[in-house]
Formats: C-alpha cells, structure tokens, sequence
C-alpha cells in the first residue's frame, strides 16, 4: 500500500445507522422511547446518532430529509426487532438500516507520490474501475460501513473526483 489515500467528501451513501438510547430497564421501556422520538420528530436532540461502527459519528449533515428518512424507516419496521442490549454499558442501541447519509469516504491507494497518486486516480476514474482492488469504507471507521457499493455511487464518485482530483488525495497520517 502507498502513502496516500482517495477521500470523497459529502457524498449520499446507503448506510447503517446506531443510537444509543437512554432507556436502561427493560426492551419495551427502550421501545416506548423510540415511540416517543418518532412523535416529537426531533430525532437528533439529546440523542448521538453515528454510522454503525464510527467511533466519531460519520454524518456530515443532520438535515430534515435524513430525519424523514429515519422515521419512515422506524414508522414501517417492528422497532422491536432494531433495539439492541449493549451488556457492556447496560444500555439500549436503537439500529436502523440502509439510509442514505451524506458522508465522506475514503480508499487507500497504492501510490507512494502525490504525483502517482493523481495518475492513479485519474486512471481508476478513467477506467471506471473505483471498487476493483480498493477497500472503500466512511472515513476515520473502522467497519467499511457502506451498504452498496453500486454503479450510481461510482458515477458520483467520478464525479466529485473530476471537479478537483488534487483536493481529494491525501497523504495518510
């Protein structure tokens, strides 16, 4: 691997998302709370919503159409079945499923000079060849965290490359 990695900022992607809840008792108190959230339709006060398995969130934008998104997404599924016991912190995590999330990604890349780095992307975006031999995941996660790596999110991806290739590479830390 090179020294440099591909970042892709504010970009929708399908993801998995986490919160935790302040219910400590029982599932069906857990599930009167999310009842609760769904009704005053203020789901991000009090609440830290994150990208399943980003330690620092990984949502660029907790706007109204993401917050219509999650709660059609809770009023359709038994949130029953998406309320977790955390047994480490003796909590409740509320999990919902493939939303679409402005986030940023990233792909290592194989190049060792920021002059090869812009080649190779330039080449990958030429190829159209972005999730052939690149691991892309939400930046700064551990998990990769994206649902679909599909040929409307690669088209996209060429695009917010083509605007500027230079600003979307980075040296790694």
């Amino acid at each position: 691997m090179g020294n440099f990695k591909l970042i892709v900022r504010d970009i929708y992607v399908n993801t998995n998302l986490e919160v935790r809840l302040k219910s400590r008792t029982t599932k069906e108190e857990a599930n009167k709370e999310v009842e609760r959230i769904i009704d005053k339709k203020k789901i991000f006060e009090k609440y830290d919503w994150k990208i399943e398995g980003c330690e620092h969130g990984g949502i660029n934008s907790f706007d109204n159409k993401l917050e219509d998104d999650i709660i059609e997404r809770l009023e359709q599924d038994d949130t029953d079945e998406n309320i977790f016991w955390d047994g480490f912190t003796a909590h409740y995590d509320l999990n919902v499923a493939h939303i679409p999330v402005s986030t940023n990604l990233e792909a290592q890349l194989k190049s060792c000079s920021k002059e090869d780095a812009c080649t190779e992307v330039k080449k990958i975006c030429a190829e159209k060849s972005l999730f052939e031999g690149y691991e892309w995941k939400i930046e700064n996660c551990d998990e990769d965290g994206v649902n679909d790596l599909s040929e409307t999110l690669k088209n996209k991806i060429i695009e917010i490359i083509d605007k500027d290739v230079e600003a979307c590479i980075e040296e790694c830390a």
